[in-house]
């Protein structure tokens, strides 16, 4: 049913009668945009006659793919010769690497480049201009049709990344070639596997076996609970059963790639010019090494510090023999240019209480651990050099400092000086901040608009600082991603926004542009069998107050859905209500909602809905234009834990948000005040945090933003009277990134941010 109701959606405004149909600008959903695009009358249509012809070796990668898509969805076999082809690939001498021109006319098609990349993403182009139904692997009889156009394309940046974790849950060889094949789609050209951590390692090391025979397999760890429990309301969380194995009479989670598995995903990524880049952690995230290999460790065990594990002792000449063996036949094994080598998050606090790391402190004239650490990484950078390799590491390998041929990955938007220090030494990097492009977030706390509007290069970049800039890439860290199906829901829709941030220029991203372009692009996605993020349903708070009744009015999410909703709570389904028409509630009650593509489903949102009656004003005259505010460092976990001591000594600021304490770790903030309700009627709050807040009027919870987690908007409502009300808002910060803001709507005014104006103490 599906397929009929998507069949040959991309020509839903073609003249079907004539024998080459002319498409509209709307029919075309081209993403990653071209730099420049051209649509011409009339169009081209593939059939089993349709011969290709290159003229060199280098498009032959390029000409085989195209023929393979062809050979599933339509049955066709197309001839690939030296002669004359009605697709011809041409060499242009000049253009940039990954460049090329594509001009679709009613009788021939023309892909011209200077490289084999720039042949294949002509294809790539090529394909998204085909109907959706090229992307099945069952033929399909229909028209195969392509609009006439003119492109001229080339990429902005070279390097356009997406990293998988394979360490904390573990995807088949299969699930990676599929998801290469996603990146081919949209222009992703580096693929980086986090293949060891402290939960798993997961690539063959021939030297000591050890790691894969004991490393690879684990019980029961924190992440697999999370996504156990996680599972009991939401099946998409039901860890993969294929990674169970009965080892050692013991029920066990894990696998790894052997080596010549390794070869055979290098080698479909070549074909789809994808380059992989191989990730060894160190010597932090090493607990599944050390595990079995314990004279790793400064103490001989294996263990956690206080957030991380204990790493490798780099007083210890053996840590750095094991290293360089592991790193040799990586190096070895991997053609790519690059080696990660981590070096995140290392708990240098086992050094300080090493005399071996102490004493090569001392003898190599270091200031300090954060030194020791920079000394490792120089001399494993010097040894990939001798396999001619360069280092990669995310953003800490700056601290202490790194030579120019170091790569950096900055992840840490609260450590935004690494960029400049990293650019100012000549070392290049890639942009992957963790608040935009980490996808293993909320797509709730990360969404699609956030991550297309994000500019990886600082306003205040000078020329050569931006040089500096390889490119971007998302990465999907998988300690609540237990399955392949749950990884796609992740990473989708997101990734089309990362791929046009990549490749198209700053001047020519438009994010309302794209989601036009995107409403065709779902339907590439539906043909794929890709299970995307669709947002909840508009229309809704996550609290609803009303005086006497109100009025429920339900916007779908995205074009072509139903939504259905229900009254008592109970989850959503096609079989309840569907919503036609606003309707009136009069009672306080739980409403879910839900909207269906397809059987593609949205987000489920819940709002509560409380008749309330007006809270009165409080007969007191505060001073105007601020508020108390209470703070306390690492006393609390999590923001439901605060209990600030009310007698202790506060300051006055004049908003209710994060100066002073950007940025500063476990901070613990309480505000206390009154708001000036202007006028009778329902007031709408609302806060975005990172991680946990609450918001009270009158000692009433209006605003229930808690937990630790990244920037999350939540809002609710209030019946209030003029005049004054007191206020409280708690917050905490669990680490990781900080964010606070408070807005509030007014019964007859739009949203605006809370400030002093509206304040008093």
């Amino acid at each position: 049913m599906k397929n009929i109701y998507y069949l040959f959606l991309s020509l839903l405004t073609v003249a079907c009668t004539t024998s080459s149909p002319t498409y509209s600008e709307a029919d075309i959903a081209l993403v990653p945009k071209p730099q420049e695009f051209q649509l011409d009358k009339a169009s081209f249509k593939f059939d089993s006659t349709t011969t290709i012809s290159i003229d060199n070796d280098e498009q032959q990668m390029a000409a085989n793919y195209l023929t393979d898509l062809f050979k599933k969805a339509a049955g066709f076999d197309l001839n690939i010769s030296k002669d004359n082809g009605i697709v011809k690939f041409q060499k242009i001498e000049g253009l940039q690497l990954e460049a090329y021109q594509l001009k679709v006319t009613p009788t021939e098609i023309i892909i011209k480049a200077s490289d084999a990349a720039g042949y294949f993403y002509g294809v790539q182009t090529l394909r998204q201009l085909l109907p959706v139904e090229i992307e099945n692997t069952t033929v399909t009889s229909i028209d195969w049709f392509v609009p006439s156009v003119t492109i001229k394309d080339a990429p902005r940046f070279a390097w356009r990344g997406m990293q998988m974790d394979f360490s904390r849950h573990f995807f088949s060889l299969d699930n990676v070639k599929t998801f290469l094949d996603y990146m081919a789609l949209y222009k992703l050209n580096t693929y980086h596997m986090h293949l060891t951590d402290d939960q798993g390692w997961r690539v063959e090391i021939k030297k000591y076996p050890l790691l894969t025979e004991k490393g690879a397999w684990r019980i029961e760890s924190s992440h697999d609970k999370y996504c156990n429990e996680m599972a009991k309301t939401d099946p998409s969380f039901i860890i993969d059963e294929q990674h169970y194995h009965d080892r050692d009479g013991q029920r066990m989670y894990g696998g790894f790639f052997t080596q010549e598995q390794i070869k055979e995903i290098i080698k479909y990524a070549a074909a789809r010019n994808i380059e992989v880049i191989p990730e060894i952690d160190m010597p932090g995230h090493f607990k599944s090494a050390i595990d079995n290999y314990p004279y790793l460790s400064c103490t001989g065990e294996a263990g956690w510090g206080e957030h991380f594990s204990i790493p490798a002792c780099l007083g210890k000449e053996t840590s750095y023999e094991f290293a360089k063996d592991i790193l040799s036949e990586i190096a070895d094994l991997f053609p790519s240019e690059y080696i990660h080598i981590g070096g995140d998050e290392v708990n240098t606090k086992s050094w300080t209480a090493c005399a071996n790391c102490q004493k090569a402190i001392k003898k190599n004239n270091l200031k300090n651990e954060h030194e020791l650490q920079s000394f490792f990484n120089k001399d494993i950078e010097k040894f990939l050099h001798t396999k001619g390799k360069r280092l990669i590491g995310w953003d800490e390998i700056v601290d202490g400092g790194l030579s120019n041929d170091a790569t950096v990955m900055w992840w840490r938007n609260w450590a935004p000086k690494a960029r400049y220090i990293a650019a100012d030494n000549g070392s290049n990097m890639i942009i992957c901040p963790d608040f935009e492009y980490y996808f293993d977030f909320t797509n709730e706390a990360t969404p699609l608009d956030k991550v297309y509007n994000y500019e990886p290069v600082p306003e205040d970049f000078t020329k050569e600082q931006e040089k500096h800039v390889l490119g971007v890439q998302a990465n999907l860290w998988a300690e609540r991603i237990p399955n392949f199906k749950r990884l796609q829901y992740q990473a989708f829709p997101r990734l089309l926004a990362l791929s046009e941030t990549g490749w198209t220029s700053k001047e020519a991203r438009n994010f309302d542009d794209f989601q036009e372009r995107m409403a065709l692009q779902y339907h590439r996605l539906d043909q794929l069998n890709i299970k995307y993020y669709i947002p909840s349903v508009k229309g809704t708070t996550d609290k609803i107050a009303f005086l006497e009744t109100t009025t429920i009015t339900l916007v779908s999410p995205l074009e072509d859905m139903e939504i259905y909703y229900t009254l008592d709570g109970t989850k959503p389904s096609k079989n309840s209500t569907k919503y036609t028409t606003p309707f009136i509630i009069s009672e306080n009650t739980t409403l879910k909602t839900i909207a269906y593509r397809g059987d593609v489903a949205s987000e489920i949102k819940t709002s509560n809905v409380e008749k309330q009656l007006f809270i009165e004003p409080l007969n007191v005259q505060p001073t105007k234009g601020s508020l108390k505010q209470w703070s306390a460092l690492k006393k609390f976990t999590v923001v439901e834990k605060v209990n600030l001591d009310e007698k202790s000594n506060f300051k006055l600021v004049g908003a209710i948000d994060l100066t002073g304490f950007e940025n500063i770790e476990h901070v613990s903030l309480v505000f206390k005040g009154y708001f000036m309700a202007e006028e009778d009627g329902l007031f709408e709050f609302s806060t975005k945090s990172d991680d946990g807040s609450l918001l009270y009027i009158n000692n009433k919870l209006v605003v229930d933003n808690g937990g630790n987690h990244a920037a999350v908007l939540r809002s609710g409502m209030v019946a209030l009277k003029k005049g004054w009300h007191p206020i409280t808002l708690t917050f905490h910060q669990g680490g990781g990134g900080s964010e606070l803001s408070v807005k509030f709507k007014s019964p007859s005014n739009e949203e605006k941010v809370l400030t002093n104006e509206f304040l008093g103490y």
